[in-house]
């Protein structure tokens, strides 16, 4: 389907937003634009079509037939997508669902099917010996269900469980909650069971429900037996280098640490395993090599910091053609064909072509991002664009939002993520759409790929966590990617309380969520250097922003 074409006053109506001399003919940000069939036909896979597809799910009225072509467009990895999908239009068959709401009296009415189909394990272990005999005299066709309620029935379920298979030790671990971890499982488990544990492939996933939970101190501790696992990831090494770490244990945290930096294929994961190294040993020649890497991370930087050395590649300009580039930047699917098309065979006449369509200041995020690749990121980018939107707030608002923005998007307006949060500050739909209530305006999700609105509604975000955050970069980080209450339950945890030896960067580990810890570091990164560009009268060391991460909690 071709791009519909509108009045000129039609489109300003819409693109308040936009400059008179920016008018943009992206379909999407057309008056009256929705999403059809055909027009997703003509697009490929890819985020940025999900996103699209979403669109097209939440319109009203929409036959199953359609909602169904559509889904199926989908990357199919999606799963805000799949949920959208199947909470509209996924039918459950009466009978199973059925057995899910039955309460246990009425399962005990039902044959073994339903039975198998109703009954959980945690609803299991709550029930009396008489009532787990019943249910497993019924369920002879189910005996992986019925062999786990014979462990639960029994007089030990720690000892039956350690020596029942490997898959049903973790199904237990896993499904039956953190009270049953700490109340059974709590104990030094045999060498043979950790290691055989350290083979599956969920194995990283136990670590983190065992490393970030202080109760299960007994447990921790029965992986030191794995110092020596040449077997075991890069980041596996470095997690159980933080155990032994939080269990004092400074000589196996090395041997983890050792193994990690080893193992390493990323230089961040290379930095980070060498930074935990010195602060182990307080050998500065952890530090020395952490200098010359060519990453500009909180490890590096503090390590240069420490050795007073200058990080020498950080760039925060860029000359451009400065002619009006044809690019439209707020196509995301035209976005996309250049994000592919610079992912490999990125030399010299590739670069220049995009040299010559990347020209002016609104593509200058576009050009940078180009750079950086064909640099193998060994020269980074700190630009400052948007300065007519950004330059209107305070200094310390100007860092924020660059600090993040460049995290999230790299300042690209047509980004895309998996789980659709759109535009330079990549933000969410949902959190778009209650922002734009609270300033009583016009909900319109496709005006969130325009910087201007954008960037205000990500201001206007940042304002409230700056308020819950005692205005602190890395809880406001934490905040922004995980969500204010995530944050809150990881501080009330206890951490940045302590001013223990390995503090503040032992906090930062205990994070419990991957993306939001190391998302953190990164921006925290960035927030030192564009202070110190932006704020150049007013300059803060690593060390300083270092003795400020406290707790308000």
């Amino acid at each position: 389907m071709k791009k519909q074409l509108f009045s000129l006053t039609a489109t300003i109506l819409l693109n308040l937003s936009i400059s008179a001399n920016e008018i943009s003919t992206t379909d999407f940000l057309q008056k009256d634009f929705k999403v059809t069939l055909d027009w997703l036909e003509q697009k490929p896979k890819s985020y940025a079509k999900d996103f699209f597809i979403l669109q097209y799910l939440n319109q009203d009225n929409l036959s199953f037939e359609n909602a169904k072509i559509a889904y199926e467009m989908g990357n199919g990895t999606n799963a805000t997508l799949k949920k959208v999908f199947n909470d509209k239009y996924k039918k459950t068959a009466p009978i199973d669902l059925k057995c899910y709401r039955a309460t246990i009296e009425e399962l005990k009415n039902e044959d073994s099917k339903c039975i198998a189909l109703g009954l959980s394990l945690k609803e299991a272990l709550q029930l009396s010996k008489k009532d787990l005999e019943f249910f497993i005299n019924k369920l002879d066709p189910y005996p992986t269900l019925k062999n786990d309620l014979k462990i639960i029935a029994s007089d030990n379920i720690y000892t039956n469980l350690v020596n029942s298979d490997i898959k049903r030790f973790s199904r237990f671990f896993f499904d039956l909650g953190s009270n049953f971890r700490i109340k059974v499982l709590n104990k030094k488990l045999p060498p043979e069971l950790i290691n055989k544990l350290s083979k599956e492939k969920d194995f990283e996933r136990f670590l983190r429900y065992v490393v970030y939970d202080k109760n299960l101190n007994n447990l921790q501790k029965s992986l030191f037996i794995l110092k020596d696992d040449k077997s075991l990831t890069s980041s596996t090494n470095f997690l159980l280098g933080i155990n032994a770490v939080n269990n004092n244990d400074a000589k196996i945290a090395y041997n983890f640490f050792f193994n990690s930096f080893n193992k390493a294929y990323l230089r961040i994961d290379k930095d980070k395993a060498l930074f935990w190294l010195y602060l182990v040993t307080q050998n500065n020649s952890f530090l020395q090599e952490l200098s010359k890497s060519w990453d500009n991370n909180i490890y590096t930087l503090y390590a240069k910091e420490l050795l007073d050395i200058k990080p020498d590649n950080l760039i925060y300009t860029v000359d451009l053609k400065n002619t009006k580039s044809s690019f439209d930047i707020y196509d995301a699917f035209k976005w996309m064909e250049v994000v592919e098309d610079t992912k490999k065979n990125l030399d010299d006449t590739k670069l220049q072509k995009y040299y010559d369509i990347f020209t002016d200041e609104d593509t200058l995020p576009h050009l940078t991002f180009v750079l950086e690749r064909y640099n193998k990121y060994k020269t980074q980018y700190y630009i400052t664009p948007f300065r007519n939107i950004i330059k209107n707030y305070d200094v310390y608002k100007q860092v924020m939002i660059y600090s993040i923005a460049r995290q999230e998007s790299h300042f690209i307006p047509s980004s895309i993520s998996f789980s659709s949060a759109q535009g330079v500050m990549q933000i969410m739909p949902f959190l778009s759409l209650d922002i734009s209530k609270k300033l009583n305006e016009n909900y319109n999700i496709y005006e969130q790929f325009i910087p201007n609105k954008n960037i205000q509604y990500g201001s206007f975000h940042l304002d409230t966590l700056m308020k819950q955050f005692d205005n602190n970069p890395l809880f406001i980080a934490y905040a922004y990617n995980g969500g204010a209450g995530y944050t809150r339950s990881q501080l009330k945890k206890g951490l940045f309380k302590e001013k223990g030896k390995f503090e503040p960067f032992l906090s930062m580990e205990m994070i419990s969520f991957n993306e939001t810890r190391e998302y953190g570091k990164k921006v925290l990164a960035n927030y030192y250097i564009y202070n110190n560009y932006l704020n150049s009268e007013n300059k803060i060391s690593l060390s300083t922003i270092f003795e400020s991460l406290v707790s308000p909690y």
